[in-house]
């Protein structure tokens, strides 16, 4: 018969497992532009569910009613249930290479002049210079 894993074992094992699928899904993210597969254009990310979540200075990054089902650039609805935290999608303030949120099909342009705009798979405002690995690219 088979070693029975006792308490320790068992939760180092669904610790690794944890890790792996976080790793996995994270890898999912990255914006391959939506060239096949079954036409979701990177909606892998937007199944981590979350809620709006307060910047890094400690505000409300709860975006406005104008935001909460607007579509993106490329055509993507904004989905408030199905959004990722932006900790799970690595984002930052600043561009990386010359990506950017405003040059995502993603993005949700300012809709109401404060600068900021949203995501349609990541929770809360989004600035247009700012970037996250779920950047796919927008030409249109």
């Amino acid at each position: 018969m088979g070693k029975r894993l006792t308490e320790p074992d068992r939760r180092r094992l669904l610790a690794l497992i944890g890790s792996g699928l976080t790793a996995g899904l994270a890898g999912c993210g990255g914006g391959g532009g939506g060239g096949g597969g079954d036409g979701g254009g990177g909606e892998a990310t937007a199944t981590a569910t979350a809620t709006a979540t307060a910047t890094s200075t400690g505000g409300d990054d709860t975006v406005p009613a104008a935001y909460e089902t607007a579509t993106s650039l490329g055509g993507t609805q904004r989905n408030p249930d199905s959004l990722s935290e932006k900790s799970a999608v690595n984002y930052q303030e600043e561009p990386q290479d010359g990506q950017q949120c405003s040059n995502c099909q993603f993005y949700i342009e300012d809709k109401n002049g404060d600068g900021m705009g949203a995501c349609a798979i990541v929770a809360g405002n989004i600035a247009p210079e700012a970037y996250c690995v779920s950047y796919a690219e927008y030409s249109g």
